[in-house]
């Protein structure tokens, strides 16, 4: 199970990049994934947690190489 490296909360959610369906908005208006955007980088997140806020899992953040 992944937790936040900042407050070891394990409440992770997905973050998704690319236009969202219908059915992937939903889930983000009920707070079951976070939307990333359109534009895909080499170093953007992977999660978020939601009792802290803190987004992790990008190329850069080693603390989590076992997620990409």
């Amino acid at each position: 199970m992944k937790s936040c490296p900042k407050c070891q909360s394990n409440m992770i959610i997905d973050i998704v990049y690319g236009f969202p369906s219908e059915e992937l908005a939903e889930d983000a208006n009920n707070n079951r994934v976070q939307l990333g955007g359109c534009c895909v980088g080499g170093n953007d997140s992977k999660f978020k947690c939601k009792s802290c806020g803190k987004e992790f899992g990008g190329s850069d953040d080693n603390s989590y190489d076992w997620v990409r």
